[in-house]
């Protein structure tokens, strides 16, 4: 019964599965650079962020999405990404690479605005041969079809010590295909993010964070995720998602380099027992992660003997 509503779902939605559908992930705090070209290298020097989702465990077909986010920081003025991802729902699948390019101006107090862009190619494949038929040796289902396209997206992010706010359009040229070939029109999805950060207690910083996906002739989709961060290193998450879902999950900081996330969303309608929980997987290297997000024009990071440092060899304003 399961696959058989993942097979029907994965049909009718076919014609508009590359052009309506990008990726989104409950945990997109951690992984802003995959949906928004202008937020590299946001909490280090040199960062490289991973996260794995499956949608509706259990059902063969289901949505399963895995991204790689590589960041370096240039300059303080200027960082650089390289994005890919691979997402996958019943017989269509989407492998994406890009590169990306964010340049920042900086503000009053060092607040700073970024502007991101990314190029790159999406390889769109429709595997019909590998779907289960009632009907052996269907001719509609005997071959697959595979395209590679250009894509770019563009963003803007800006970023102040107690506030975030991001915009974006992650698939500038995102172009479907029918068995013959033949490119349909374009539809900008429209990604925003902004969250804040308040000091809840001594030991405690309070995370409420929005993520909102938009597009022509398709419902508003929202994440609300409140994080609770205990002594800057473990966080508990709650949320809820739009789609009629509760979300909940944990983070941590295991060492100064590495960190990492699990959070799930369990379904709460009527198709609760039917669709199953997801899950998302985050795992984030950086080199090293700043210990704080007071000064983003001046980074201050850890050093090897787990203090602090300052890096005045990259202060922005010198020689200014």
């Amino acid at each position: 019964m399961k696959q058989l509503i993942i097979f029907t779902l994965s049909l009718a939605l076919h014609h508009q599965a590359f052009s309506q559908n990008n990726i989104r992930f409950s945990q997109l705090n951690f992984v802003q650079g995959v949906n928004n070209p202008a937020a590299l290298a946001l909490d280090g020097r040199v960062m490289v962020d991973m996260i794995f989702r499956n949608q509706w465990f259990g059902i063969d077909g289901a949505p399963t999405t895995v991204a790689v986010n590589g960041q370096y920081e240039l300059m303080d003025d200027m960082a650089v990404g390289l994005n890919v991802y691979h997402d996958q729902i019943g017989v269509d699948q989407t492998t994406s690479i890009s590169g990306q390019y964010a340049y920042r101006i900086f503000l009053e107090n060092r607040n700073a605005i970024a502007f991101g862009l990314g190029l790159g190619v999406d390889n769109k494949i429709a595997d019909y041969a590998s779907a289960s038929t009632i009907v052996a040796n269907d001719p509609a289902f005997s071959g697959s079809f595979s395209r590679v396209l250009f894509n770019s997206s563009v963003g803007m992010y800006y970023y102040a010590p107690r506030f975030y706010f991001g915009l974006s359009i992650p698939q500038m040229f995102q172009s479907d295909f029918g068995r013959k070939g033949a490119d349909l029109k374009t539809q900008f999805h429209y990604y925003l993010s902004t969250g804040l950060y308040l000091d809840a207690g001594e030991n405690f910083t309070f995370n409420p964070h929005i993520q909102v996906k938009t597009t022509q002739n398709a419902p508003i989709a929202g994440d609300l995720v409140l994080r609770n961060t205990i002594m800057g290193r473990f966080s508990l998450v709650v949320g809820y998602r739009t789609e009629n879902s509760l979300i909940a999950g944990v983070d941590m900081l295991i060492t100064p380099f590495i960190r990492a996330g699990y959070s799930f969303n369990h379904d709460i309608g009527p198709l609760a027992r039917t669709k199953g929980m997801s899950n998302e997987l985050y795992v984030g290297i950086a080199l090293p992660y700043n210990n704080s997000r007071e000064d983003f024009g001046k980074r201050r990071y850890i050093n090897n003997g787990g203090g602090f440092m300052t890096n005045y060899k990259r202060n922005y304003k010198k020689g200014r």
